[in-house]
């Protein structure tokens, strides 16, 4: 399994001591402190160690480490001198572990002695501190649990000499959400109950973002009041709850309020995901706080100021209602989604807003095969013919007996599931090579990744005709050999051609006519990304055109963040590129790709980050004709212009049934609970979910999958069980569902 990186600002320039500051050492490394990179934990407690010695910095900044140029944080140092305080890092590991926090890393500073330890501890979070206001918190909190550590290291420009004797304690990341409440809880409680504290968290966004926007929730799907706004962080003032319910039915349809009304002691995290449900409804807080004093009272529980003051918390950031099958531990609960959607709106209903009118599967098969053959027939090049078309409306018999044309399919299994319905003679491109020696796999899809396909095939040419740099096998050469006339074959070929969307977009076939099984945008138009500290890595390695890759870096880093630039052109020779790409271990993005881009635009937060975008264009001497289901004809229009000429088959009657079951999360998170269950269920029926879930049912596909769905036609009338949880549009989301099992007939 991967590990997870961390962005660290680091000076690559090793230190085995102290610098001195009188020499001007430190004002240089700070000067040097700017190669902004992603590190596993394994990897920082090397770089922190002997014989690296780098000097780092736990956040980005826009410049030089400054407090005014914070940009965002993602590793916390704390650094104890031991002057005045004894502590040891035995006692900050326990103090932290009080909130169910483990640090991950330490080592002593280079002033250590066996007499006086001097140590720095690194906290790596989960996910980024981009809010000052969020920083400000997390660095009060620290301080007032931590009041022995250096009060400099609380500093948004702070950084950090390495040491010795690096040492890893876990490998677990630390939860940025869970070290903010447990922290800005001990704020409030050493502070009386009043929350000023931790006031800079109102308006923070980090919240929010990380509940809605990874999990979703079904409250602020169904209930369309401003108070669970999904674009809003403000809290429910005290008593001003707008829902009422039946406590005696709460505590019949949700078995962890009744055992906590009954005086079950629940853990920190269940009674936060309580107080974020009860805080919606009338009564809910007084209850939970009375409920909590009662049972202290009478010796039952134990209850930390922390735990009653979590509404005072809650009333300056509000959290979405946590799924209590997220934090209830009992089976009874694991159904239940928030508690507003189990008690008042119950789910299993779909209400028809507005008739659909929709035309016999029969006229729309006619419809589509006339319009169909008068786009072949037409004898009008430059044209880009999009059709519009239902799923499972017969798309492959129409491709299986269409002559002289080049017909391209999203995966080269799909091209070959095609292969056995063609009722014409046909040819098929070969599928990609994977040579023995991985050199060559990598030269060869770095090339395709810059979209320089004939420099791909251009290896294969060198290895056939012994002028390849490698030496290669026998077995290597007979499939260069192969490939290479299959190819050939091909290109020349009046006989329709079947192959890949990519390979259509970069070859050239003889044929005028190009079709696209299914939407072909993901390959026309590519968003991706490339760090600057990549760029600045490969420099340091090359021996010709450093300074042509530099020019390049300087351009990116001056660039205003959010405008949208042409991208510059690199004039050093490609093929020394990719080579030192390929030997350096710090690039870790894609920055081919970056060289034959159009645009680019640097990342608001992020100035290591730069989007780009690689545009390629459809031929013009070409008909192109796109069939789809999914295809979005407005961006193609933008693209296009008007070479683009549309016909919509419109909505068809469904011949089967589609049966959606919504009681039950099928999110991944949700299947990892009762996963067990929903297959016991579904017995030997077909099913359709995750690719990491295929393994759980007895009748799983395992070569379609979610996010490997389009084209594919082998499970042709069968009845299909869909195991999935579709993400929530937020900007739509009365038209999302919770969950669907649908057992949907086909024709």
């Amino acid at each position: 399994m991967e590990q997870k990186k961390y962005a660290i600002t680091i000076d690559p320039t090793p230190q085995k001591t102290k610098p001195i500051k009188s020499d001007k050492s430190v004002g240089i490394i700070s000067n040097n402190l700017k190669l902004v990179t992603g590190l596993t934990i394994d990897e920082t407690a090397i770089i922190v160690d002997q014989p690296y010695g780098y000097t780092w910095a736990g956040a980005i900044f826009n410049g030089s480490p400054k407090n005014e140029n914070w940009i965002s944080q993602n590793v916390i140092g704390l650094d104890f001198d031991n002057k005045e305080s004894i502590i040891y890092p035995e006692d900050v590991i326990k103090r932290l572990e009080k909130y169910a926090i483990t640090p991950q890393i330490w080592y002593r500073t280079f002033s250590s002695t066996d007499e006086l330890l001097k140590f720095r501890i690194m906290l790596l979070l989960d996910t980024e501190i981009k809010d000052p206001g969020h920083h400000d918190v997390l660095m009060k909190g620290l301080k007032a649990v931590f009041p022995e550590a250096d009060p400099k290291c609380f500093r948004k420009g702070g950084f950090f000499f390495a040491g010795t004797d690096s040492q890893i304690i876990t490998t677990e990341e630390i939860k940025t959400l869970k070290l903010t409440e447990h922290l800005s809880l001990e704020l409030i409680t050493k502070d009386k109950g009043r929350t000023r504290s931790i006031a800079p968290l109102k308006g923070c966004s980090f919240l929010l973002v990380d509940e809605i926007g990874e999990k979703g929730n079904l409250l602020y799907n169904n209930n369309n009041k401003q108070r669970n706004s999904p674009n809003s962080t403000a809290a429910i003032p005290e008593g001003n709850e707008q829902l009422n319910i039946n406590w005696d039915h709460a505590r019949e349809k949700v078995k962890i309020i009744d055992e906590f009304l009954n005086g079950k002691w629940l853990y920190h995290d269940q009674v936060l995901g309580l107080a974020r449900n009860l805080i919606n409804f009338k009564g809910g807080r007084k209850l939970m706080r009375d409920t909590m004093i009662k049972y202290n009272e009478q010796g039952l529980t134990e209850y930390t100021d922390n735990n009653l003051n979590i509404f005072s918390y809650l009333n300056i950031v509000y959290y979405p209602p946590q799924p209590i099958n997220e934090f209830s531990q009992f089976p009874e609960d694991q159904h239940i989604y928030d508690l507003e959607t189990e008690l008042l709106n119950q789910r299993g209903k779909i209400q028809v807003l507005e008739a659909i009118n929709k035309i016999p599967l029969e006229e729309a098969e006619q419809k589509l095969k006339k319009h169909f053959e008068y786009t072949l027939e037409s004898t009008e090049l430059d044209k880009i013919h999009i059709l519009k078309l239902p799923t499972a409306i017969g798309k492959t018999r129409l491709l299986s007996s269409v002559s002289n044309a080049t017909i391209s399919f999203p995966t080269n299994d799909l091209k070959q599931e095609v292969t056995t319905r063609m009722s014409v003679p046909y040819r098929v491109t070969p599928n990609p090579i994977k040579f023995n020696d991985q050199r060559i796999n990598n030269l060869i899809d770095y090339y395709y990744s810059i979209g320089l396909h004939q420099k791909a095939v251009a290896i294969l040419h060198n290895i056939v005709s012994g002028r390849f740099t490698y030496t290669v096998t026998s077995e290597d050469l007979s499939q260069a050999i192969a490939y290479l006339d299959q190819l050939e074959k091909c290109m020349k070929s009046e006989d329709t051609v079947l192959t890949t969307h990519t390979k259509a977009i970069h070859s050239r076939f003889s044929h005028d006519t190009l079709i696209f099984d299914e939407d072909p945008l993901g390959s026309l138009v590519q968003i991706k990304q490339v760090k600057i500290s990549d760029l600045f890595a490969v420099g340091l390695t090359m021996q010709k055109g450093r300074q042509d890759l530099t020019n390049v870096i300087n351009v990116l880093e001056s660039a205003n963040k959010g405008e949208i630039k042409s991208s510059p052109t690199l004039l050093i020779n490609l093929d020394e590129l990719v080579e030192k790409v390929s030997e350096s271990k710090w690039a870790d993005s894609n920055i081919f790709g970056f060289f034959s881009s159009s645009f680019f635009v640097k990342d608001t937060f992020d100035p290591n980050l730069v989007h780009y975008v690689n545009k390629v264009d459809l031929p013009k001497d070409k008909k192109i004709i796109i069939l789809s289901a999914t295809v979005n004809s407005t961006i193609y229009k933008y693209l296009f212009g008007n070479r683009i000429e549309v016909f919509d088959v419109g909505d068809v009657e469904q011949k089967g049934k589609v049966i959606q079951y919504t009681k039950r999360s099928c999110s991944r998170k949700g299947l990892g609970k009762y996963v067990k269950q929903i297959s016991e269920e579904v017995g030997e029926k077909k099913v359709i979910t995750f690719r990491a879930f295929i393994h759980q049912f007895s009748n799983a596909s395992d070569k379609i999958y979610f996010g490997n769905c389009s084209g594919y036609d082998t499970l042709a009338g069968e009845d299909l069980v869909i195991v999935y949880q579709p993400p929530i549009n937020w900007t739509n989301s009365e038209k999302q569902f919770d969950c669907f099992v649908s057992n949907q007939s086909q024709r």
